[in-house]
């Protein structure tokens, strides 16, 4: 593994090293300086956890595993009104070594650099107008739907293939984004996803909607009898957010969005028991609030209460309401708790058909309330507790009782530490024999 980790240092160092060339002969030939920054960041987290899937004792499904993940960015402003960015990563298991992961990505066990961000934006400040295109990372409100573009790559990256037209005005800004996923052409397995979104906002206030759709036939896996694995669909969904968030005092935020669109869940006709009806009308709806307060005092004590709630699907009627979260599956509420929605183990008799698997690995179909603490107990170390009480839309039965514990260190400069720590009671509404399952996670952090 020290031959990996050294071939990818040495390529990071030569991209820095061709950049401050660059920079430097630039700056040689003409007086004015070029705007050049770069920096970069490590990141080793382990992590360990048990039970999260099929809430069983019985199964093994218990791992513990590291992840290094090492970025190098730069960004250059040769003029007024463009500016380029760049950023170079990789992320990967220890001790995972030659196995394939089809096209190169940034989850790469090999080791080699990926781009991970690269776009370029035209401005023009008196108008109040921009272009960016290329790589980018989108993130809106709390990333309740816009936040994680690439599918299937956990933390290593967030990265939309987008182009993004900004028009700023009298407080008010108007981003209007288009985006590629995924698509089915150049050899890609994956099948074709498009985005594509408006999304205003003035001082608290947010409104936004947005369109995703899923072309291609639905993908499904023989089961017992069968299991659908990602839906052909299309979902548009209008929202608005208002919030009011300052560093201290009162505090809060509240979300809310409506779908509708068509979701096809039906496999070829040759599968057997497959339904007569092979599409639904989507009507979905989610939401979330939080409020609290954080005080002015040494050791900055804060007390927060929130909730969500997202639809899920009646099996009574001939709509389809399980909501779509769209690109916003990265953990916001938990750790532990979306490994619950990956597979079909603890879903399959609460689905309309036997065996069908919608919307696997989304935050959908759950309702929550949670209650959280946060205090400093040292100048640079904050401790978060939290509780959390999780019931399934449909039907309203309990997911169960969710515990959380984290602690965050920034006593170094540009250095952070985390460990976290969940633990999940299981209610009525997991089939099978309903065990506690635990998540853990430690993590350093080294930027420049």
């Amino acid at each position: 593994m020290s031959g990996l980790c050294a071939r990818g240092a040495s390529v990071c160092g030569a991209i820095l090293a061709l950049a401050l060339l660059t920079a430097a002969a630039a700056q040689a030939a003409d007086p004015a300086p070029v705007p050049l920054t770069y920096g970069g960041e490590v990141r080793l987290r382990g992590e360990a956890f048990d039970n999260p899937m099929d809430l069983d004792d019985a199964a093994d499904d218990s791992y513990q595993f590291w992840r290094l993940r090492y970025r190098l960015w730069l960004d250059a402003r040769p003029r007024d009104g463009l500016r380029f960015h760049f950023r170079f990563g990789n992320e990967y298991r220890w001790g995972v070594h030659g196995a394939s992961l089809g096209l190169a990505s940034v989850r790469d066990p090999e080791s080699r650099v990926s781009l991970d961000n690269g776009w370029a934006e035209l401005a023009d400040a008196r108008r109040g107008l921009s272009l960016r295109f290329g790589r980018m990372d989108l993130l809106y409100g709390e990333g309740f739907l816009i936040c994680d573009g690439t599918p299937a790559d956990g933390s290593s990256s967030a990265y939309f293939d987008a182009i993004r037209a900004r028009l700023e005005r009298a407080g008010c800004t108007l981003d209007l984004f288009t985006a590629k996923i995924a698509d089915e052409g150049f050899g890609a397995p994956a099948r074709d996803e498009d985005l594509h979104g408006l999304y205003a906002q003035r001082g608290r206030y947010e409104a936004y909607a947005l369109h995703r759709c899923k072309r291609g036939a639905t993908i499904y896996q023989a089961g017992k009898p069968w299991e659908i694995v990602s839906p052909r669909q299309w979902t548009a969904a209008f929202g608005l957010r208002v919030s009011h968030l300052p560093k201290t005092g009162w505090y809060g935020a509240a979300e809310g969005a409506y779908e509708l669109g068509e979701f096809e869940d039906a496999p070829p006709a040759e599968v057997a028991d497959a339904p007569p009806d092979d599409h639904d009308d989507r009507r979905a709806w989610g939401a979330h609030a939080r409020a609290g307060i954080a005080l002015k005092a040494r050791t900055h004590p804060a007390l927060e209460v929130g909730g969500l709630w997202l639809s899920g699907d009646d099996p009574a009627t001939a709509t389809y309401e399980g909501f779509d979260d769209f690109c916003g599956e990265w953990p916001k509420w938990s750790e532990l708790l979306i490994y619950t929605l990956y597979d079909g183990t603890t879903r399959l008799e609460h689905c309309d058909e036997p065996g069908v698997v919608r919307d696997a690995g989304a935050w959908t179909n759950l309702r929550a309330v949670w209650l959280e603490g946060r205090a400093d107990l040292a100048p640079d170390l904050k401790l978060t507790a939290r509780g959390m009480q999780a019931w399934a839309d449909q039907p309203a039965e309990t997911r169960g009782l969710l515990w959380g514990l984290r602690a965050d260190w920034t006593g170094l400069p540009g250095v952070a530490v985390q460990a976290l720590g969940e633990w999940f009671d299981p209610g009525e509404y997991f089939d099978g024999a309903g065990d506690g399952a635990w998540y853990a996670r430690c993590q350093l952090v080294a930027a420049f």
